[in-house]
């Protein structure tokens, strides 16, 4: 294909992979907000068709021009090829988890709703029983996420990829070889602090470390102990507060909606709805009390903001697509200021925080263990052709690293399409370098300076047209280094 047959193309795909992802995210979001019970993406992808076809792919895998949108695209269209073969069975599953219901307490609960009870459950018997009856559901929903397994791997094979590792190993840019020995090192380094914060965490809740399993941690995570000192009433003022610090001022964005109204099959799992980049961005959480809320909330803030903050003039490829790990990292940002003392003194009013700064630092040293266990699992699921084999290796894995009793019934369910596990390492990644630098150049009050907050929007304005990488570089950065996480984490 000519130079100039690949500029068209890359232009044509722009212009409707804008429009295609606005009316998805915008079909998504009623879905996850709990406001419509079905998924209907079938006349989306019908309406823009043209981008998932072969002959397409083909164009864009034996084409490599020089144009600075091409990876994204790329990385888009492949994305959607393989998705647009499994949709149908991704809006089955999406109805099942929407549709599917408990009985608890006399009382029919939806599958969503299933995660918040189990959070807020002190019994630790009503709460293994209330995760029996969810996992009841999840295994009947499992041939779903099989077949549709089976046919993503049959499409990366069908473009010629060995398997759907190798695939995203190509068209991501994620480095995953290199991030599975980065996660295998990090799980070294951190093991035995690790445990011993998580022995002592675990018998401080009430519950014997032998016995663990993950919905106790669901519960020690829901930290209800620390409900006084988040009330739900401080909620919107917090996140409208540190965004002021920052020169953000929140309530006067016309592209940025906050829908906190909770809902019975409203997604458990805050989310951020990028429906038109930076025109309309939809910020959605689901309340379930306490630090947790606080936590989403300021998380799913920060990719509200990067995108409500992305020059509309910038093409699509840099505006809404590209490498999520930039996102990820300026929401985890944004999220962290909950670890920065003086943001506790300032802004929530509590003087004295020691004993909940070293929670929510065993709270983020679990996620990063959890995400690397998660990377090496599905780094073996992803190069084999049996799901259903890999069941107990996603059990061993999680059980060894986590250090809790994980089943093999959710070996399908925990995983998000296209190594998103690797995005969140690089993320925390990413943003521990990014803080470092704010606190180096502005101090450990950061959040309260408007010339930090200048240097933020300056990051945000490139959107995701560089990599976590790229981006570091231009922040002051030679590389992603896990070192600035380890030592946040796990300080000598």
């Amino acid at each position: 294909m000519s130079r100039a047959r690949a500029s068209d193309l890359l232009d044509r795909l722009d212009r409707d992979a804008a429009a295609f992802s606005g009316e998805l995210s915008r079909e998504h979001y009623l879905n996850g907000a709990g406001l419509k019970d079905d998924l209907q993406t079938g006349p989306i992808f019908e309406r823009y068709g043209w981008m998932f076809e072969r002959e397409v792919v083909d164009k864009l895998q034996k084409t490599r021009p020089r144009d600075e949108r091409y990876h994204a695209l790329r990385e888009f269209v492949v994305e959607a090829f393989i998705e647009d073969g499994a949709r149908a069975l991704t809006e089955r599953i999406a109805e099942r988890e929407t549709a599917d219901t408990i009985e608890w307490d006399g009382k029919s609960v939806p599958q969503r709703s299933i995660a918040p009870l189990i959070a807020n459950e002190s019994n630790p018997e009503r709460r293994r029983a209330l995760d029996s009856a969810r996992m009841d559901l999840v295994r009947a929903q499992n041939p779903l996420r099989e077949e549709r397994w089976e046919i993503l791997h049959a499409r990366a094979r069908d473009i010629g990829y060995p398997t759907y590792f190798d695939l995203w190993d190509d068209v991501s840019r994620l480095r995953l070889h290199e991030l599975k020995a980065t996660a295998e090192r990090f799980l070294w380094d951190t093991e035995e602090s690790y445990r011993e914060r998580l022995e002592a965490y675990l018998r401080g809740s009430g519950i014997p470390p032998a016995r663990a399993e993950r919905c106790d941690l669901s519960f020690l995570f829901r930290a209800p102990q620390y409900d006084s000192l988040f009330p739900a009433a401080k909620l919107q003022s917090t996140l409208v507060e540190t965004l002021t610090g920052l020169g953000i001022d929140i309530e006067s964005q016309e592209n940025v909606h906050l829908d906190t109204e909770a809902r019975p099959r409203k997604s458990p799992r805050a989310f951020c709805s990028a429906i038109d980049v930076p025109g309309e961005v939809m910020l959605v959480i689901n309340p379930q009390g306490g630090q947790d809320d606080f936590r989403a909330l300021l998380h799913e803030a920060g990719h509200t903001e990067h995108f409500a903050h992305v020059p509309d003039d910038l093409p699509y490829a840099f505006r809404g697509l590209g490498d999520n790990s930039v996102t990820e990292g300026f929401a985890f940002l944004i999220e962290h200021t909950m670890k920065n003392p003086r943001w506790l003194e300032s802004v929530m009013g509590l003087p004295d925080a020691d004993e909940f700064l070293r929670f929510t630092n065993f709270n983020q040293l679990y996620l990063v263990r959890r995400y690397c266990a998660k990377l090496l699992y599905e780094a073996q699921l992803h190069c084999g052709d049996n799901p259903r084999a890999s069941s107990k290796l996603y059990a061993d894995l999680l059980t060894t690293h986590v250090g809790v009793r994980y089943t093999p019934v959710d070996y399908l369910s925990d995983l998000d399409d296209g190594f998103y596990a690797a995005r969140y390492l690089r993320a925390w990644i990413f943003e521990a370098q990014v803080r470092r630098t704010l606190e180096d150049r502005h101090g450990i009050e950061w959040f309260r300076s408007a010339e930090a907050g200048a240097d933020i929007k300056s990051w945000w304005s490139f959107g995701q047209r560089y990599t976590a990488e790229g981006l570091l570089q231009r922040v002051g950065h030679a590389e992603l280094d896990v070192e600035s996480l380890r030592r946040s984490l796990v300080p000598s």
